[in-house]
């Protein structure tokens, strides 16, 4: 008598195969997640430094610092300056942060970073980042909250 052993898979073996799937899913998508949005905020910390260094020139050139709230206002010259400054263009152009220069006088001002979308779930140690925040104020620097800002 000739048996046929059929080859593949039972139902039981795929069910155990999804769940194990599932499980692993469930552990490492939100850490994918989590890492993705902290290296986000990396990527906004280093704009806000260069727009820091933008602003510094600016003062260096200029009777105080450059507010900035608008798209326009990135490029637009400085009035009351010997020359003629920009802070060169907004280094974040992404969509996950919007940037803003606020306060600006000629002793500081304050740089924020608003997050927007899916980037405003950021959390580091337990704190909800939201804005980050950057602000000089008579030669010291203040960044917020303290915790979302890389050590």
């Amino acid at each position: 008598m000739l048996v046929i052993k059929s080859r593949g898979f039972t139902l039981l073996e795929l069910m155990i195969v999804v769940a194990v799937i599932a499980i692993l899913a469930a552990i490492a998508l939100p850490s994918y997640f989590n890492q993705v949005r902290k290296s986000r905020r990396s990527e906004v910390e280093a704009a806000i430094q260069a727009v820091a260094l933008a602003e510094e020139r600016v003062r260096g050139d200029c009777a105080s610092y450059k507010s900035v709230s608008a798209a326009a206002d990135w490029t637009a010259t400085t009035t009351g300056c010997s020359s003629s400054v920009t802070l060169g263009g907004n280094p974040y152009t992404s969509s996950y942060y919007t940037l803003s220069i606020a306060g600006a006088s000629a002793t500081g001002y304050t740089i924020s970073a608003a997050p927007v979308g899916s980037q405003a779930n950021d959390k580091s140690f337990g704190t909800t980042c939201g804005t980050l925040s950057y602000a000089l104020a008579a030669g010291t620097v203040t960044k917020s909250p303290v915790d979302c800002w890389a050590k």
